[in-house]
């Protein structure tokens, strides 16, 4: 079978000399990327033969896509890290994986020792790069190590190997590995590049930050076809307009965001003073995209391709696309249809199906009616392998289904919830430890978001719900120069939603704060409560 390296060296071999991989006025050709990366696999070889996980501390640069492959190189397979968490989760990650070797730029050693971290770390400097020469007999590469040992990389046999890890601190805040294989991502990246028609002429200006799956889209997609990943400077995003330029100068003409992203380009308008001219394509994952937000963006740049993706952290990419049309007229942004590469289907909620045992899926209904709340499930071959020393999550949240046309499927419950609409198109309703009983009434809270998203003087909103003092609460941001208070912004509410759901209490704040990944910072906003 072919592994995610014999994919980046087809790509090496026709693109030697193409930009791989730049940030700011740092980049890499293919060619280098793949002589670094063979050397540091090399190195990490001789400290951990295979199989295991190295980990990378990912800092936004170019060395990241050495540390990506050098782990693959090795054998081995890579878990990306963010250094800007509190240190008690990152140790609990080093701990929780086992991590014996990891990678970072050179100034993050002593943050490492300070951790309490007592394994090996190594550099880009580590990756000296001897003379490389092909077997005539086997087609292999053979290196001669920095450790003075011969290597040569085995092609795999088992799609199931595993390729990276992602953490993720779900709803509970405890970190859990979810470990996606070669396999997996290969049969993700061949769909998705078919579908969309991408290839080595695009600059993918990637916004998301490596320890996010979200990520790998762009990084996988310049190791497939030869495309050039531009990743963006992080304080970008602050200043809008130069950001713009900032795409320009790069010829960027693919990028993937989350909609908040995308959002702090409008909310500043932004297009009035500068726009995009390389930008083709217009994706976002991740989150609702603000309907105000994207109508601007299709004022602005009509002529865009415009693509809503939806996916999980326990799949390799996304499942279900949505191509909008311009001008979009439509009150909800659909998630669309699956993937060719996969099947997509409601169940009936576990509560929906009185008498069951909610822990066994196959014991709930398909639901194809329209407007009928359930949850998301995804079958395929682009579905994670496990969570990582969890036997038990695991087999709860991946299950074997026999699907309406009689085959059996290894199956991912997402925990999302969600309903068709009168064509078929699946929409987003919200996460199912997002649904609330309040009053006697079962309620998403992302039902509520959606209809205050829709207000115009509001930039930004998150609710949540009190257990404790049983009520609804709403975080709102509000548009440069609007003076409302929580008062108002209530009585608006009062003539959109019904009484049983309408928010009793309302916070105005200048920002809602949000996370790395630029979605609403729900933990922090509990603390405010």
């Amino acid at each position: 079978m072919n592994d995610l390296l014999d994919y980046f060296e087809k790509t090496a071999l026709r693109f030697p000399d193409k930009t791989a991989v730049a940030c700011r006025n740092l980049d890499y050709t293919f060619q280098q990327l793949k002589d670094l990366s063979q050397a540091l696999g090399e190195c990490i070889a001789g400290l951990q033969p295979g199989n295991g996980p190295a980990g990378v501390l990912v800092d936004r640069g170019i060395d990241t896509a050495v540390f990506f492959l050098a782990a693959l190189y090795s054998g081995n397979f890579y878990v990306p890290i963010d250094p800007d968490m509190p240190r008690e989760k990152i140790e609990l990650v080093l701990e929780d994986a086992d991590i014996r070797v990891l990678l970072c730029r050179e100034d993050r050693r002593d943050f490492l020792r300070e951790l309490g971290y007592e394994g090996e770390i190594l550099t880009i400097g580590d990756a000296n790069t001897p003379s490389t020469d092909d077997d005539p007999a086997t087609g292999l590469h053979t290196q001669e190590s920095p450790k003075g040992q011969s290597a040569v990389r085995t092609p795999l046999t088992d799609p199931n190997t595993p390729a990276y890890m992602i953490y993720t601190s779900g709803s509970t805040g405890q970190p859990k590995g979810v470990l996606k294989s070669h396999g997996a991502v290969i049969d993700f990246m061949e769909t998705f590049i078919d579908l969309f028609s991408l290839g080595p002429e695009e600059i993918i200006g990637n916004q998301t930050p490596f320890f996010f799956d979200a990520s790998a889209k762009d990084f996988y997609l310049m190791v497939f076809t030869g495309a050039t990943l531009e990743i963006l400077p992080s304080e970008l995003f602050v200043f809008p307009v130069t950001l713009i330029e900032y795409l320009n100068q790069r010829n960027v003409s693919y990028i993937c965001w989350v909609p908040s992203a995308l959002t702090v380009v409008t909310q500043l308008n932004t297009f009035l003073q500068v726009l995009p001219t390389t930008l083709t394509k217009i994706f976002f994952v991740g989150e609702t995209f603000p309907l105000k937000h994207l109508k601007k963006w299709m004022e602005a740049l009509p002529g865009m391709q415009y693509v809503n993706l939806y996916g999980s952290t326990e799949i390799a990419g996304v499942c279900c696309f949505y191509e909008l049309p311009v001008p979009f007229e439509g009150e909800e942004i659909p998630m669309g249809r699956a993937l060719p590469n996969c099947e997509v289907f409601l169940l009936e909620t576990a509560d929906a199906a009185p008498g069951t045992d909610p822990d066994k899926a196959a014991s709930r209904r398909f639901i194809t009616d329209p407007d009928t709340v359930g949850e998301i499930c995804v079958a395929g071959d682009s579905l994670a392998l496990e969570y990582y020393h969890d036997p038990e999550r695991t087999k709860n949240t991946f299950v074997t289904l026999t699907l309406p046309d009689g085959t059996c499927a290894r199956t991912l419950c997402t925990g999302d919830l969600g309903r068709y609409d009168a064509d078929g198109n699946l929409l987003f309703v919200s996460r199912r430890d997002d649904q609330i009983k309040h009053m006697g009434h079962r309620i998403e809270l992302g039902e509520i978001e959606s209809v205050v998203d829709r207000i115009p003087e509001i930039a930004k909103c998150c609710c949540l719900y009190q257990k404790k003092k049983q009520r609804i609460c709403l975080f709102c941001e509000l548009i440069p120069g609007c003076d409302w208070d929580a008062k108002t912004i209530r009585r608006m509410l009062g003539e959109r939603l019904s009484e049983y759901m309408q928010p009793s209490k309302c916070y105005v704040l200048d920002k809602i704060p949000l996370n790395a990944n630029g979605k609403a910072d729900r933990g922090r906003l509990k603390e405010m409560l």
